[in-house]
């Protein structure tokens, strides 16, 4: 059953909204796709460090030495989904999500099913975890799960995509998106 379908209890009755989506962040959380990723991005860890000049702390400040690495050896968004599947890229990937969970408490995710009609869920993101629902809200009310998520990937798509003169500081600032009412409307 793909993740974006709402399961049934019961054939009469529909699935609590909260329960479906504690159901499937719980999938996303722990699943043979993810553990693998996560396992193989440590173990290169290292090598990627050594060969990006070291010193890999994951404080928020060495997003952007992270944002110049991407900068200097990507060339276009092209270029980055020519590459994406290099221990290069992904591993930066990895890099940027462990600074979010470090510094902002999210963790990672990875559908376990992924569907060929979204590209997205086949890649990794983090998300806020699910016990801190309920500080977020989606103020146009449609979407019961509002907390933030970053695709790290997709981060890098931006920078590319806002070319070599927006200056450091872009990685940095997604970490704002984390802050629990960001983006309610002002009552």
């Amino acid at each position: 059953m793909s993740d974006d379908t709402w399961e049934y209890e019961d054939e009469d009755e529909p699935a609590d909204e909260h329960a479906v989506a504690e159901r499937l962040d719980r999938a996303h959380a722990d699943n043979p796709r993810l553990t693998a990723w996560l396992d193989e991005r440590r173990e290169q860890f290292d090598d990627w460090s050594r060969r990006h000049g070291g010193g890999w702390d994951f404080g928020e400040r060495s997003l952007d030495r992270l944002e110049a690495l991407v900068r200097e050896h990507l060339t276009s968004v092209d270029d980055l989904f020519a590459r994406e599947h290099t221990p290069m890229v992904q591993t930066a990937c990895w890099y940027l999500g462990e600074v979010h969970n470090r510094t902002r408490g999210t963790r990672w995710r990875m559908d376990p099913d992924p569907a060929d009609s979204h590209p997205w869920s086949w890649r990794p993101y983090v998300v806020v975890p699910f016990a801190r629902l309920d500080e977020y809200r989606d103020p146009e009310g449609i979407d019961y799960d509002a907390r933030p998520r970053h695709h790290p990937l997709s981060s890098f798509l931006t920078l590319l995509r806002e070319g070599p003169t927006a200056g450091p500081g872009s990685l940095r600032s997604e970490l704002d998106d984390y802050e629990p009412g960001r983006g309610d409307d002002e009552e």
